[in-house]
């Protein structure tokens, strides 16, 4: 017996002493684990800042959220960072029954997770089954490194550390932004715009359902590629939210037996306007073009295009004058041009023909010069080496200052310019919002009255939203989310380009109830609006530009090649489309604004001598060499003032006792004589080759 009772004892004491050893054994894993834990607590932070920085890839939206142009980023990914409010909810419980049931109760690991991934591992004797967390997986795709046992590891610790810097709700965020959907797609809004051609707050269970599935294998499950398993997994993902609760199996049956349509996006190049916008913003965002009034006008320049001369191109600009928005641009009148097409018309410098008018006389009322009852003198004159002649070569002697801007004459806003200075008009131009070049006064001169100086059609339409303004100038605001504090800030009295008396004079010299607009039928059904017209030299450029106090319009006709054609008129070309727009039920403005006050001539600007001036015959001049097209040229006549009743000569030849409006001349050498009634001879020789 003592032998049995001394066995025990030593076997109780071994197994003291086992239980101590491995007690310490316990002891000393369980330090160096959590020091290993620790160090790699240390060593590897979770880079949270990564996740608030991903690429973005550009996106242009209108004003109402519809997109306009999409690209990959800059690391050839489709990702589209969304908030949880702009996702599906659909979508949330999909991805956490397909990827982690408890995710809302784990603290980043799940140990029942791990428990039963070892389980199934160990028994079937390969990797049957994980246990990452949404967590996890956030912290893998931060770094996107080859999967290992270290590295699983890893992805554990921070994952609990990135459960203690955010919310689960900002997690699940997280994971939906940067999961990958196939190919180079990442995120869901990504994914269902380019999959769904629709936004992720408006999947549908099924469509997100499909969606919460393929993360688990991208390359196999992408929808555009192959569908039957895709939608094999979706049913999966329905058969999980059934079991967890989320959903009736009413609601999952119906949501299984709904058609899936897969629309894989195909790019079909960027519009010119969002190209624009992009060049302004390489990100992208929410501009303020209205889609609705966009394609009226785009259809209103097709049809208008058809009655121009073949190959126009025609651009048109549009201004909420109170935010200063740009609610439409139109490039081109062809999209689908190869060369034309892209060509964004409304940044191009032109010459505005007399569309530039309006400012020299608003700068003569603004220093208190000129009323528009003020008489100016519309006859034949010469500046240096320069005789400027009016569209139509003909004069119309003395008239007001408001008949000479109305009937777009050329010698009375040269002399205005030239009584005012030209720094003085170019002053106000600039102040109203036009772009002058640095050296606009030398390149110019006095050409700058009639459009010598060349513009935007951007830049001028806002400066005639500036007349619309009452003189306060704001900056055209492409995007919505710009500073938009920075119009309103303008808008005081020390940054007015003109005083509001000014403006609403020059707005109704110029408004549609002292004449009536090309392409309106009745005046009675025509809204209020000014506008000017403008034709460059040598017709390469038809303008119309105007406001009705709520919108700025400008139109341009032209070619993008700068080749000329008699049709490119501004009243003609231009003017038909500017009319429309503005009698269109969305840009119309039918309350007349006030009439305009007046104000007291303080130093009025002197007219030309013509009286005492010498006849002389300004056109053609001694020594001119005209060119013949196709054997014959045309020649108009011009004497600097009235000269009455005399005689004409063309080598020898009587023309009448009236000067000849044109000569139609072949090739050679010609002497053309006036007699005036006081006996005295003017003559001219020159030659037509």
């Amino acid at each position: 017996m003592r032998w049995r009772f001394g066995f025990v004892n030593q076997a109780r004491a071994l197994a003291l002493r086992a239980m101590r050893v491995v007690g310490w054994c316990s002891l000393a894993g369980t330090v160096v684990a959590a020091g290993f834990v620790a160090l790699i607590w240390q060593l590897f932070p979770v880079p949270v800042a990564k996740l608030e920085n991903w690429p973005s890839s550009p996106v242009v939206t209108d004003r109402d959220g519809r997109t306009l142009a999409k690209l990959v980023g800059h690391d050839d990914q489709w990702r589209m960072p969304v908030s949880t409010d702009s996702i599906s909810p659909w979508l949330v419980q999909a991805t956490v029954a397909a990827e982690d049931a408890r995710f809302w109760e784990h603290p980043g690991i799940d140990g029942w997770a791990v428990l039963r991934a070892l389980h199934q591992n160990v028994t079937s004797g390969r990797v049957v089954s994980g246990a990452s967390t949404l967590s996890m997986q956030v912290c893998r795709m931060l770094d996107d490194q080859p999967r290992t046992l270290f590295s699983k590891f890893v992805d554990g610790v921070r994952a609990v550390q990135l459960e203690q810097q955010r919310s689960k709700s900002q997690i699940v965020e997280d994971y939906l932004n940067v999961a990958p959907y196939g190919g180079n797609i990442r995120g869901v809004e990504a994914a269902a715009l380019l999959y769904f051609n629709k936004h992720a707050r408006d999947l549908s269970l099924g469509e997100a359902a499909l969606l919460a599935g393929i993360p688990q294998q991208p390359s196999r499950l992408r929808p555009d590629l192959h569908l039957e398993r895709s939608l094999k997994r979706r049913d999966y993902v329905l058969s999980r939210m059934t079991e967890l609760g989320m959903i009736s199996n009413d609601l999952a049956q119906t949501a299984r037996s709904l058609p899936v349509e897969i629309r894989r996006h195909r790019s079909d190049g960027v519009s010119s306007v969002a190209a624009f916008a992009l060049q302004r913003r390489t990100q992208g965002g929410q501009l303020a073009l209205d889609s609705a009034l966009q394609s009226m006008i785009e259809e209103a320049v097709v049809e208008r295009r058809q009655k121009l001369p073949p190959g126009s191109d025609v651009s048109v600009v549009v201004i909420d004058i109170a935010t200063g928005e740009l609610r439409a641009l139109v490039g081109s009148a062809d999209a689908t041009d190869p060369v034309d097409g892209q060509i964004n018309g409304f940044i191009a410098r032109r010459s505005p023909g007399s569309a530039l008018k309006p400012f020299v006389y608003a700068a003569a009322f603004e220093s208190r010069r000129l009323v528009p009852e003020s008489v100016v003198v519309d006859d034949p004159q010469q500046f240096a080496d320069w005789t400027p002649e009016n569209f139509d070569r003909d004069f119309a002697g003395r008239l007001t200052v408001g008949e000479a801007l109305r009937a777009s004459r050329n010698i009375p806003a040269i002399h205005v310019a030239q009584g005012l200075g030209l720094d003085r008009c170019l002053g106000v131009m600039e102040a109203c919002g036009l772009n002058m070049p640095a050296d606009a006064h030398r390149r110019g001169g006095l050409t700058l009255a009639v459009g010598g100086i060349e513009v935007t059609l951007l830049d001028l339409t806002n400066a005639y939203a500036t007349l619309g303004r009452n003189g306060h100038y704001m900056p055209t605001k492409l995007y919505l989310d710009g500073d938009s504090s920075v119009g309103r800030a303008m808008l005081d009295e020390a940054n007015r380009g003109l005083s509001s008396d000014v403006c609403a004079t020059i707005n109704d010299i110029l408004s549609s109830r002292r004449r009536q607009p090309v392409g309106v039928e009745a005046a009675a059904r025509c809204p209020w609006f000014m506008w000017k017209t403008g034709t460059s030299s040598g017709r390469r450029d038809a303008w119309a530009v105007g406001h009705n106090h709520r919108f700025a319009i400008g139109v341009w006709v032209g070619k993008f090649s700068g080749v000329g054609h008699h049709d490119f008129v501004g009243k003609e070309a231009a003017e038909p489309l500017l009319a429309r727009l503005f009698c269109h039920a969305t840009l119309r403005n039918d309350r007349d604004p006030p009439a305009p006050g007046t104000w007291v001539v303080t130093n009025p600007l002197p007219l030309p001598d013509i009286a005492n001036k010498p006849p002389v015959l300004t056109s053609p001049m001694t020594g001119e060499v005209f060119v013949a097209v196709d054997g014959r040229t045309v020649i108009h006549p011009r004497v600097n003032r009235d000269l009455g009743a005399s005689h004409w000569f063309l080598n020898d030849r009587f023309l009448g006792a009236d000067r000849p409006e044109r000569l139609e001349l072949s090739t050679g050498s010609y002497e053309l004589r006036c007699v005036t009634p006081t006996g005295q001879v003017l003559a001219s020789r020159f030659r037509v080759e």
